[in-house]
């Protein structure tokens, strides 16, 4: 549809932009990120910036969303495990009765099955969670190269780049967006001190041996 005295290519990235908004509005954040790919695609470069901060706030809101079923998913993992005492109860009774070992050891076998199972469901929630995570974040650092002096964008790769755990470089970019924007005050400071607790209870934990894969993957499921 072209639209008389006005850009095609500009009418084209807005008319999709739009869409998206009203997407996200609604809590329709596949469609809305397939329409800020549209408008993205259409390579009006004056509104590429904003669509890339739009873009990065429906990828977030994906990623909160698999956080959710991460966290259900660790839960039913956990209600999975038999309780140690219940273990050693089978064992003492086989040891009673060997006419029940096989009975046992079949169901000790097909309970671990079914653990393993929500052990793998688990993994994959984490790795959804963990790639809308890195393309919300890819956005919304690029965003900020293309719009340096618009709050939102610092406020955004921090928002992201604290959901990845990367808690000294999100206090940074929160900084940057409040440095710009002194209203944001009430939202960031509590944030920013808060990043800053986390940051030294991880550095704590480093110190007392934990490794880097189960603190992030600990932060995860906690939020």
């Amino acid at each position: 549809m072209n639209v008389k005295g006005v850009d095609p290519v500009a009418y084209e990235s807005l008319r999709w932009n739009y869409k998206g908004n009203s997407h996200l509005d609604k809590g329709e954040v596949a469609l809305a990120i397939q329409c800020y790919d549209r408008a993205l695609e259409a390579g009006y470069k004056d509104q590429e910036g904003v669509l890339l901060v739009m873009r990065a706030t429906a990828y977030l809101q994906r990623a909160y969303n698999h956080r959710k079923e991460l966290k259900v998913a660790v839960q039913a993992l956990e209600e999975s495990v038999p309780d140690p005492a219940a273990l050693q109860m089978l064992f003492q009774i086989s040891l009673l009765d060997p006419s029940l070992v096989n009975p046992i050891f079949t169901r000790v076998v097909s309970d671990f099955k079914i653990q393993n199972k929500k052990f793998q469901q688990t993994v994959f929630r984490h790795g959804l969670y963990e790639y809308a995570l890195l393309h919300a974040t890819q956005d919304s650092l690029h965003a900020t190269q293309l719009l340096p002096r618009y709050a939102m964008t610092w406020m955004r790769a921090g928002d992201s780049l604290a959901e990845l755990r990367k808690l000294k470089e999100s206090v940074q970019y929160y900084e940057k967006a409040l440095q710009l924007d002194p209203t944001l005050a009430d939202t960031l400071r509590p944030t920013i001190a808060r990043l800053k607790a986390s940051q030294d209870v991880l550095d704590n934990a480093r110190q007392d041996g934990y490794s880097e894969d189960a603190l992030r993957v600990a932060l995860d499921v906690l939020g």
